[in-house]
């Protein structure tokens, strides 16, 4: 087997210091990542030579290993080499030329023991040897572990989805990277009528790329992906389109970092499903089979479209009559606004009915695009509907009665005045005050309400009517109503209302078709003083420092109108005045003392019930508890009176010990640091009642941390007999608990980290040595709570990583111009080697012949 010779090390380091002195052969930049079962085109081409136009050349293969053994050649076919012969024959092996001076290797079906040093050299045609004649790449092939498959489910299944409305296309794609630095990039494709669409890529670089139909969608925000698990790539297609539908593939390939930039090593694709786009359907119809008025009535007629749609519609309603067989347009109301609901209701509303005809109504369904325009996306008429015009004589009845009675004075009064026969109506209120002689005084106006909606007010009630004391109204067709909204002694008296009811003439005036005036009602109460009963108890009692303390306290009023209540809590300690612990206002709002803002809560409960709790209970707080309880109700013009006010019996709160008693309060250095700074708690236990020697007592302290919105996390504790106990934790964070002094315990947090944020919070349980010698456990309180803040140092987040490149970037330049000046001064000075080789003594005599 032929075996090139080396060129001399002279014209190595010519090559090596950039400097090209005759023939040139070039192979890529290496090394060449590929993957195991894929194929590869190495190329190699020659340049700044001499002799014949087209140039041959050889391939040659090294593991690194052993010797070079030849793989192909463009002129001596016995130059391959025995291990290659069976890959050549069959075509898994074999050269192609691109030009006279360029050919590419091909290998396909990449083996693992392909991975070696590929070189490439030409025979020398030129006169003077000169330059390069051999150069080699290095190919490293990696195992396939990219994996490519639809979801469980996934692949033959067909989604159905209606126009407008979206899907989503889930791929599952991952592989091993160990250390070669290999991307993924995914691409959705969609087939449909023997064309293949690109629809979206997810770049090797992670950037978003739409296909060219897709362009404009995707920047209208209708496409996106999103990752439903570490292996899990979800499509999701908004606002879909009819030729959206088709089968959907994903497409996977794995990418690296080359010489001149990114190469594709390997590609993969899978079926993840087929999509059908149903196009909405419309259905239209009326609610009203027929409908019956008088003549000069109004009526309504409901149209009824039923959208199958999963996206807001714009339906666009027209309504029409017919005569003689033609349509003829109604005026309507507006249009619906944009919904989701599957079915949607439009009116046509006719103020007067004259004659009987037919109606329909017909129905669009517009869609608005992602480009801003509008699409007609379904239409639909329905059938029509007759309406019957009858003529009939009014028949009008009026009866009163009163729907609601006050019992006292301020409450509210209403009286219901029921009309019968056309709903053209109007009605007058009059009034008799109460007195001896009824006969003798006259009825006063109170108001009246006419057919066509205005007002008109007696002269007393003017003033009442402004202020909102007195309201006229109609409830329904047939139903006027008289409201008194705070009822005084005054307002006692008779009651009676005058209906009357209207007819339109054809000229489209109104004149009274008749008038009834109902039976008088009388409104009067007996009036009883108001009072209101409180009192207090007991809920859960506290024995120790630390504890909850609950009361409650209850109110019933009697004769108070609508009462609302305010509530304040009064500690009351021996030889001090009362203080307001905390109060609730009629409206809910909480006012609390200074020093209770964070341990204090007032709620109600059931109606005149109110739950006072004070959590962490120390010695300061012991005293007798009151409830003071203001009834409050409207009077007049609807401002808020103070009906009765009275205070509770009080409840006693004090510590079941004759012993000391302990109390226990938790400060922190600082209440935000820097991310990695170090942050100090002081767990601080005081002692009030008899003294007690150091010796004598010893505490277990636990730490705890509160996070916003979570349970408590146990941190640390260290018990009576100084054993310290840490709690496992994942942050980089350490703690470190020690005691201070007899009553005083520090726990240190280092490097602290966003995990380390929220409330934290100690727990004590002290021992008391008897006279015995005997350590007696005393009950567990728990110290308030103190807040830390952990707040991010972007200057030392970046400090390093900017030094370290800087320092390699000046390291890399230094020593590049180092190369430059021992290349420049050492090689570029060799002589040119005349040589003459065999194959140049070859092409000689062929020239001769």
């Amino acid at each position: 087997m032929r075996s090139p010779r080396s060129p001399p090390l002279a014209l190595l380091l010519l090559l090596l210091s950039g400097v090209v002195l005759g023939r040139v052969v070039r192979v890529p930049s290496g090394p060449l990542l590929r993957v195991e079962g894929t194929d590869i085109s190495i190329s190699c081409n020659v340049s700044e030579y001499e002799g014949p136009t087209e140039q041959n050349f050889d391939w040659m293969y090294s593991s690194g290993a052993g010797p070079a053994v030849g793989v192909l050649s463009t002129w001596d076919n016995s130059f391959t080499h025995g291990s290659y012969m069976e890959r050549v024959r069959s075509g898994g092996i074999q050269l192609q030329r691109k030009g006279n001076s360029e050919v590419l290797l091909q290998i396909h079906q990449l083996r693992a023991t392909d991975e070696g040093n590929y070189s490439c050299s030409t025979p020398s045609t030129d006169a003077t040897y000169s330059g390069n004649y051999l150069d080699q790449v290095q190919l490293k092939v990696i195992a396939d572990t990219l994996r490519l498959h639809a979801p469980k489910g996934r692949r033959t299944s067909a989604r159905n989805v209606t126009e407008g409305g979206s899907f989503q296309l889930p791929c599952q794609a991952s592989f091993e990277d160990a250390a070669t630095h290999v991307h993924l990039s995914l691409t959705w494709q969609r087939q449909s009528e023997g064309s293949i669409s690109e629809v979206l890529t997810l770049t090797h670089l992670g950037r978003l790329q739409p296909g060219t139909k897709y362009a404009a969608r995707y920047h209208a925000g209708e496409l996106r992906v999103d990752t439903a698990a570490s292996d899990t790539y979800q499509l999701t297609v908004d606002g879909a389109q009819r030729w959206d539908a088709g089968e959907y593939s994903c497409v996977a390939n794995t990418w690296v970092q080359g010489a001149d930039g990114w190469e594709k090593i390997q590609e993969k694709q899978v079926d993840v499903g087929r999509v059908e786009v149903r196009p909405i359907e419309l259905k239209v119809s009326i609610e009203e089979r027929s409908v019956v008025v008088p003549e000069g009535n109004p009526f309504t007629l409901t149209c009824l479209v039923s959208v199958d749609s999963s996206v807001p519609l714009i339906t666009q309603v027209r309504w029409y009559h017919i005569h003689s067989g033609e349509l003829h347009q109604v005026p309507s109301g507006p249009d619906p606004d944009p919904s989701a609901e599957t079915t949607i209701t439009h009116e046509l509303s006719v103020p007067q009915a004259w004659n009987s005809k037919e109606y329909t109504c017909q129905a669009s369904a517009w869609m608005l695009l992602r480009n801003g325009m509008w699409h007609r996306a379904a239409e639909g008429s329905s059938p029509p509907v007759g309406v019957q015009v009858t003529h009939q004589a009014s028949d009008l009845q009026v009866t009163l009665n009163i729907s609601v009675a006050p019992h006292m004075a301020e409450e509210p009064s209403e009286l219901w005045c029921h009309m019968s026969g056309t709903p053209h109506l109007s009605v007058s209120w009059y009034f008799t005050p109460s007195q001896e002689d009824p006969a003798a005084v006259r009825p006063m106006l109170v108001g009246s309400l006419h057919q066509d909606g205005s007002l008109q007010l007696g002269e007393r009630y003017q003033q009442k009517v402004e202020k909102g004391e007195l309201i006229l109204s109609r409830r329904e067709s047939q139903i006027f109503v008289l409201r008194i909204q705070w009822t005084s002694e005054e307002d006692k008296g008779s009651y009676y209302c005058s209906g009357t009811s209207w007819k339109q003439l054809h000229n489209q005036s109104w004149t009274p078709a008749a008038e009834e005036t109902s039976a008088p009602i009388s409104l009067f109460w007996v009036t009883k003083d108001s009072s209101i009963m409180v009192d207090a108890r007991l809920i859960q009692m506290v024995s120790a420092a630390g504890g909850t303390f609950e009361m409650i306290c209850t109110v019933q009023a009697q004769n108070v109108p609508s009462p609302q209540y305010s509530v304040r809590i009064l500690l009351k300690r021996p030889q001090e005045n009362a203080v307001a612990v905390i109060a609730l206002n009629r409206d809910g709002v909480i006012r609390r003392r200074q020093s209770a803002v964070s341990n204090t809560v007032l709620e109600k409960g059931k109606e005149g019930a109110y739950l006072f709790r004070l959590y962490q209970a120390q010695i300061q707080d012991v005293g007798m508890y009151q409830c003071e309880i203001v009834a409050w109700t409207q009077g007049g013009g609807g401002a808020w009176r103070m009906a009765q006010n009275k205070t509770t019996n009080a409840v006693q709160l004090e510590f079941q010990t004759s012993g000391p008693v302990f109390n226990v309060s938790a400060r922190s250095d600082s209440s935000s640091v820097y991310r990695g700074d170090r942050s100090e708690f002081w767990c601080i236990i005081t002692i009030d009642g008899p003294a007690v020697d150091p010796d004598d007592l010893a505490f277990d302290v636990s730490w705890f941390l509160q996070r916003s919105g979570g349970s408590s996390v146990f941190l640390a504790a260290v018990d009576r007999s100084a054993q310290v106990r840490h709690n496992q934790r994942n942050s980089s964070s350490e703690l470190s608990l020690e005691r201070v002094s007899d009553m005083e315990y520090r726990l240190r947090v280092y490097g602290c980290e966003q995990e380390d944020a929220g409330s934290h919070y100690c727990t004590v349980t002290p021992w008391v040595r008897s006279g015995e010698g005997g350590w007696n456990r005393q009950e567990t309180i728990t110290s308030d709570m103190t807040s830390l803040n952990v707040k991010m140092d972007l200057l030392n987040a970046f400090r390093y990583p900017l030094l370290i490149g800087t320092g390699l970037s000046l390291l890399a330049g230094l020593l590049s111009c180092l190369i430059g000046y021992c290349s420049s001064r050492f090689c570029c000075k060799a002589p040119p080697v005349q040589e003459k080789r065999r194959e140049h003594r070859r092409l000689m005599s062929m020239e001769m012949d």
